[in-house]
């Protein structure tokens, strides 16, 4: 029988974790499959189907008017050579034109390399690189509360993260967990939803800003969607910022492009925080323009 392409339920749920388990020790697509199949307004969520059974499955939504994000093709290791991540990403390239995308936006790590070849085979381009870490502060590390961070309002947060050293080397890419926004396009929404917003100022305008935003229900690791800023200040944020979730574990992409790493890098390993590939860009987020 030919691969046959068919929306996910809620049926397929026990399929997905499985071939999930498969190829992540602690993949985030479980926690997020009722998202995936619960408004198909949003897109499409989509599964392979081999003999009636599920071998692979993606997922199509919208970061922004006319910008389609993809995110968490898979496909069973044990069922290779069926050309699944094929058919699942031109069905989805297809969807995105249908429905009037401008341009397509999605991440990948670096070991995904049938995922890369496939992706630029179809014209994708690279448009930026991160590191991915992660830090669990205890509470025994804390320190009383910086009396000088202040939290800080939605426009000035869009106007230092626009003029950082971090988003330049992000090339304009702001990082929401594997979610990545072009900031150009919409700076309020990139930010948006983002419950922690902490900063100095000096002179009457921010010096150096973090960003902090907890997962729904706040079960799971917190991201830190940015911090920067000279560095004695990127360290002053991080520990009260360790002070608000001790105990939590963190997690966070940094930018990094060839020897060009973003100020909080070095400061993220003098915390302990660790990472997949030593320190090295291991996450690159790719785009495909369509005409």
């Amino acid at each position: 029988m030919s691969l046959i392409l068919r929306p996910l339920t809620e049926a397929d749920r026990d399929r997905v974790v499985e071939i999930s388990s498969r190829i992540w020790d602690d993949d985030w697509i479980p926690d997020a499959y009722a998202e995936w199949i619960g408004d198909a307004r949003s897109g499409e969520s989509i599964a392979a189907v081999l003999d009636g059974r599920v071998i692979g499955f993606a997922r199509r939504t919208w970061i922004h008017p006319g910008h389609a994000w993809f995110e968490g093709i898979r496909s069973d290791p044990q069922c290779r050579g069926h050309g699944v991540g094929r058919a699942l990403t031109d069905h989805l390239i297809a969807g995105a034109r249908r429905d009037g995308a401008e341009r397509i936006h999605l991440s990948t790590y670096v070991d995904n390399e049938a995922s890369i070849h496939i992706i630029e085979d179809r014209g994708f381009e690279r448009v930026a690189s991160f590191c991915h870490l992660e830090g669990a502060p205890s509470p025994a590390e804390t320190v009383d509360r910086d009396e000088d961070i202040v939290s800080v309002d939605e426009a000035e947060t869009a106007c230092f993260v626009g003029q950082s050293a971090f988003l330049r080397l992000a090339h304009g890419r702001f990082p929401r967990g594997w979610r990545f926004f072009p900031f150009d396009v919409a700076p309020l929404a990139a930010i948006a939803r983002l419950e922690t917003r902490l900063g100095l100022h000096r002179d009457g305008e921010v010096a150096a800003l973090a960003c902090v935003r907890q997962p729904a229900g706040g079960v799971g690791p917190v991201t830190l969607n940015i911090a920067d800023g000279a560095p004695d200040d990127v360290r002053r944020l991080m520990r009260e910022i360790h002070r608000r979730y001790a105990g939590r574990r963190i997690e966070t992409m940094v930018p990094k492009a060839g020897d060009q790493e973003a100020v909080l890098l070095p400061i993220l390993r003098e915390f302990g925080y660790t990472t997949w590939d030593d320190y090295a860009a291991a996450v690159f987020v790719y785009e495909l323009a369509l005409g």
